[in-house]
């Protein structure tokens, strides 16, 4: 493996903090040259719903990630392998902290959503929304979706994987 390769393969964490960064400077440049956009653009009654909504739904989201979070913690490496299914056993651990870490990241996208949409719910009530608040709620949902399908994924070939050594 390419050098490149093996660091992007042991740093899956860093893809949604990529997908936060690029993301909010894409809606920040078009709420600069667009005006109001996003929740910003919606009316307030509406906006205080949409707020309530992802408060919900992030703070369920986020009990999700730190469960799977708990439940690679469990997985420990099976002591008694031999050989090479010892080794693909030390690999499989490694691979579930990757996973844990991406999840730790989305984590707190999660919270970010959850704060900034609590705030939302009381601080944004005017007529026009706060455009900084719409652009971080929005980009770490972007971030949060982009961390929960990485780590489903990794989730879901860790077991995989550890099912079929058996």
């Amino acid at each position: 493996m390419s050098d490149l390769s093996e660091k992007i393969n042991r740093n899956w964490w860093i893809f949604p903090i990529v997908a936060f960064i690029v993301a909010a400077a894409c809606l920040f440049l078009v709420s600069v040259f667009d005006g109001t956009c996003l929740l910003a653009a919606v009316k307030p009654d509406l906006r205080k719903d949409i707020y309530s909504s992802l408060t919900g739904s992030s703070s369920g989201l986020l009990g999700f990630a730190l469960a799977a979070v708990a439940i690679l913690a469990a997985f420990a490496p099976k002591i008694d392998g031999q050989g090479r299914n010892r080794r693909k056993e030390e690999e499989l651990a490694e691979a579930r902290s990757d996973i844990a870490k991406c999840l730790l990241v989305t984590s707190a996208f999660l919270m970010v959503i959850l704060v900034a949409s609590t705030i939302g719910i009381g601080a944004d009530a005017g007529r026009e929304g706060n455009p900084v608040l719409s652009v971080l709620v929005v980009a770490a949902g972007f971030a949060s979706l982009i961390g929960l399908l990485i780590s489903g994924l990794g989730v879901t070939l860790s077991i995989l994987e550890r099912n079929s050594l058996r």
